[in-house]
């Protein structure tokens, strides 16, 4: 939600109105807060009239949630494009918590402010957190499979298994319970739950 736009990427889906809105709402939301912008303001940035706004997202609520969006969709291309980069199933589930996380760390340090969106989506029934944590609970579903196929772990129920990993590590994953943690500290506590949690299914090698 920057300026430079380095960290905040419109969904390439939106139209060319629609993506100018959110981009500048991201801005304010990053600069004030959620709670402190308000429609005229975005729509001053844009260039209309909050009347003319209105045409394209029905109040200040539906911008926050495709700011989210946004954001979310941007994380699973981000944290997708990382395993595809590597290659073993762990090697593969530690990238992707490390990039996921690194790019909350990110964004928090850019804007500490953006954790008035996390709480403004977890309060709502948008369905857009519930997607984006279906897709966590998939991939990591994935590579328990892939590692589970290749020896290295067992893991009878892969798909529970995820859900436990994912109850597990939401401290990390949600930004207003991490934006509380030491932000040098979190890599090494996030190794230490996953060294922990993947020590009861590692297969020990055969002697």
């Amino acid at each position: 939600m920057s300026e430079t736009g380095h960290i905040f990427v419109v969904r390439p889906e939106l139209g060319d109105t629609h993506a100018e809105i959110v981009r500048h709402a991201a801005v304010l939301f990053g600069q004030f807060g959620y709670t402190k912008t308000n429609i005229g303001e975005i729509a001053g940035r844009v260039g209309m009239s909050p009347g003319n706004l209105y045409r394209y997202y029905r109040n200040k609520q539906a911008i926050g949630e495709e700011v989210v969006r946004c954001y979310l969709s941007q994380s699973e291309v981000s944290m997708t494009e990382a395993i595809d980069r590597t290659t073993g199933a762990e090697e593969r589930l530690r990238v992707m918590f490390a990039t996921g996380i690194g790019e909350i760390l990110d964004a928090l340090s850019e804007n500490p402010r953006m954790v008035e969106l996390a709480d403004m989506i977890c309060v709502g029934d948008s369905g857009i957190l519930r997607a984006h944590l279906e897709w966590k609970i998939a991939t990591f579903e994935r590579l328990f499979r892939e590692g589970t196929n290749a020896g290295i772990w067992r893991v009878d129920d892969p798909s529970g298994f995820a859900e436990t990993l994912l109850d597990a590590t939401w401290a990390f994953w949600y930004p207003t319970s991490l934006a509380t943690l030491d932000p040098d500290r979190v890599p090494a506590r996030v190794t230490g739950v996953l060294d922990a949690i993947l020590a009861g299914v590692t297969v020990a090698p055969a002697r």
